[in-house]
């Protein structure tokens, strides 16, 4: 982890050291966690915090490097009696803080600060990812019992958006990307119930919104 931790730091601190090429941005993001159990697909809510800085290296190539907090609930399991009443449950949360780095592809006019282009994001994740189970049931005086467990994980994405400029002073921008990336939480929860049959995993969906600023004056 401070291996990664001091990779990009010495990262960010090359891209800051050319300010004109450089552009940090903020993002916002929805996600859904998708996995099979029991033969059924089940998905789980998410939510994502990032912000990062692009590089300017080529005409179509702006690498990126990015932190990126994200936070959901895994789909309660209930067992329930003969007259549907909750016997015993289980609440479920995760989140995970990845470190990313996406060699970003431009496609379209991107050097017109009133045009939209297209970009095609893959990318590499160093994650840290943490899970927690609290369970119970309705017995009156009955305690609750959590367990926890982290673990870090080494993920892949790739993402496809539209970038809109904004014909303003500066070069700003909004980024709508759909994305993919293989983060499997279910994983870790599985490892915490070791007894039961394993999930089936199929990655991470969603779309995000992201805001680069310019510090560049255009005008």
């Amino acid at each position: 982890m401070k291996k990664s931790i001091f990779i990009f730091f010495i990262l960010f601190k090359v891209l800051n050291s050319n300010a004109q090429q450089v552009r940090p941005f903020a993002g916002i993001g929805g996600f859904v966690h998708l996995y099979s159990f029991e033969k059924d697909l089940q998905s789980s809510p998410a939510i994502s915090l990032s912000a990062g800085v692009e590089y300017k290296a080529t005409g179509f190539l702006l690498p990126e490097i990015e932190i990126n907090y994200m936070y959901g609930r895994y789909k309660n399991k209930v067992d329930s009696s003969d007259l549907d009443n909750i016997l015993n449950a289980s609440d479920r949360s995760f989140s995970a803080v990845n470190f990313s780095f996406s060699p970003k592809i431009l496609l379209g006019d991107y050097d017109d600060p009133s045009s939209s282009y297209i970009q095609i994001l893959p990318k590499y994740m160093y994650s840290l990812i943490n899970v927690t189970e609290t369970n119970g049931n309705n017995t009156i005086g009955s305690p609750l019992t959590e367990r926890n467990l982290a673990v870090s994980t080494h993920n892949f994405g790739l993402g496809v958006g539209v970038v809109i400029n904004f014909d303003t002073w500066y070069s700003n921008s909004l980024a709508i990307n759909l994305c993919y990336n293989t983060i499997r939480v279910s994983n870790s929860f599985d490892e915490l119930n070791p007894g039961k049959e394993p999930t089936d995993n199929m990655g991470v969906y969603g779309i995000e919104f992201k805001y680069y600023f310019g510090v560049k004056r255009l005008k």
